[in-house]
């Protein structure tokens, strides 16, 4: 995957950036109720994987506002493998071919556009500091999207793109 580059994004939305690991995927004692799957990549290999039962609706209400990117350990195999157990398009996300210290690969991929970042707590190999140019949000492993508050994520971004549209008619 090193020559990959992630399709640009379309830019009439704003992206929300989604991890696997304790996002979609969750391990060891859950919180909320989840149902193991098996998931494959064109048949190469079978994982079983615990998936919130919250996750698919919670996918597809982010997926009728913003523009969905994997950035993932999964690189290439997320859409592929996890399509059937989250019901998504047939036509896959993009995604990041980044699986540490995710921020400036998000940033670089997003440009001027107004971006979240949904993942686990431990994706980052240091602290990225205050982020102002997006919305990180650091999903509780033991719940994952399930336990994600997507009505502040929403809130969020809306003020994001608010101070962004303020911040162009000061400049102009």
């Amino acid at each position: 995957m090193a020559k990959y580059e992630a399709r640009a994004p379309r830019g009439d939305r704003p992206l929300v950036v989604l991890g696997i690991s304790d996002v979609v995927v969750l391990e060891g004692e859950t919180d909320v109720p989840v149902t193991v799957h098996e998931v494959s990549a064109w048949g190469r290999w079978v994982r079983e994987v615990a998936i919130p039962d919250a996750a698919v609706r919670s996918i597809h209400r982010l997926s009728e506002k913003y523009e969905i990117v994997w950035a993932s350990e999964w690189g290439h195999n997320a859409h592929t493998a996890f399509a059937a157990a989250l019901e998504l398009p047939e036509e896959p996300w993009p995604f990041l071919p980044v699986q540490f210290d995710k921020l400036d690969a998000i940033r670089a991929y997003a440009g001027g556009l107004p971006w979240a970042w949904i993942d686990g707590p431990v994706v980052d190999l240091h602290d990225p500091g205050l982020v102002e140019d997006g919305v990180v949000v650091r999903v509780d492993p033991r719940r994952g999207l399930d336990g994600v508050d997507l009505d502040a994520v929403e809130e969020a971004l809306a003020q994001l793109i608010v101070a962004r549209e303020r911040a162009g008619k000061e400049e102009a």
